[in-house]
């Protein structure tokens, strides 16, 4: 016998839950990249059994980044266990459109999720071609992939703490997580690789970057500049650069902040918002990662 509802503060960015048991809050940050709504969601559970029906009106990606005692499971009836699910790391499940199923948690505390919906207009925009939507018609209740575990932790994060000059990065994530899911099964071992950019297309793609080094860049921006969909210019950027756009200009700025650094004209805080930063502290936690030290120590360093 299924358990009555229990009322639960539900933010009004959390996607659509039709009924849940035994779930004390949900607090969700979400964001929208090329189609695909991303919820970072945090899930208090009451001591238990709990659940929440996980059915979507799009069609949608359940990834398990993290659960906090017990354990979770998503099921296509409520009352029949997944034991897939209890052997399976980092589970994933694919949710078709309007199909009826449940997210099941026992004497879990918390559940961390990134849930995916996707909206496949924009998509097929996005991928230059129309998607074969029978794919996303049969549920995969519990899978592991390793890659696209990682792209929702990084979606995730970019939900919670935005940042204005992210949306490359989030643009260039989800092509990346949907074309991993459209190979899923069919990864033919002589595929044939793409080639890079034409010379033009390069150039006029860093130019952009280079312009626009301060700035949010979409991926659609530089796609349409080369003629190329988005998913066959990030293939073939990375395949003549060796780096993704985003992390392409993320050196860029950072290359562009030692110059200023050198200068010694701007302080710290200024260089981080002349180059593309909206906090200091996001400046420096890029730039160390990326040279190795603080700017204020490499600025130091340089003068000896």
């Amino acid at each position: 016998m299924l358990l009555e509802p229990s009322r639960a503060v539900t933010p009004p960015d959390s996607p659509r839950i039709r009924s849940q048991h035994g779930i004390k809050a949900v607090r969700s940050k979400s964001r929208t990249w090329n189609g695909v709504t991303v919820y970072a969601l945090d899930i208090e559970v009451l001591p238990g059994r709990a659940w929440i029906d996980l059915t979507s009106e799009q069609g949608s990606l359940s990834i398990i980044l993290e659960t906090v005692g017990g354990r979770v499971e998503t099921r296509q009836k409520l009352d029949m266990p997944n034991p897939a699910h209890h052997q399976t790391l980092r589970p994933i499940s694919l949710i078709p459109k309007g199909m009826t199923l449940w997210g099941h948690a026992e004497d879990s505390r918390r559940v961390r999720e990134a849930r995916l919906d996707f909206d496949f207009a924009p998509l097929e925009s996005v991928l230059g071609e129309e998607l074969d939507r029978r794919k996303f018609e049969t549920p995969l209740l519990t899978f592991r992939d390793d890659r696209i575990w990682r792209i929702g932790e990084l979606l995730a994060a970019q939900c919670k703490t935005p940042d204005s000059l992210s949306q490359l990065y989030g643009d260039s994530l989800t092509t990346a997580l949907f074309i991993d899911l459209l190979r899923m099964g069919k990864r033919p071992p002589n595929e044939r690789k793409q080639g890079g950019l034409a010379p033009w297309q390069l150039r006029k793609a860093k130019d952009y970057l280079q312009v626009h080094l301060s700035e949010g860049v979409r991926l659609r921006e530089l796609a349409q500049l080369t003629g190329l969909s988005q998913s066959q210019f990030g293939r073939a950027f990375k395949v003549s650069t060796g780096m993704t756009p985003f992390r392409w200009q993320t050196q860029a700025r950072i290359a562009r902040a030692r110059e200023l650094l050198l200068d010694g004209r701007l302080s710290l805080a200024e260089v981080s918002l002349a180059t593309g930063f909206s906090e200091q502290s996001h400046f420096t936690r890029v730039f160390q990662r990326v040279v190795g030290t603080s700017p204020g120590a490499w600025r130091r360093a340089q003068r000896w």
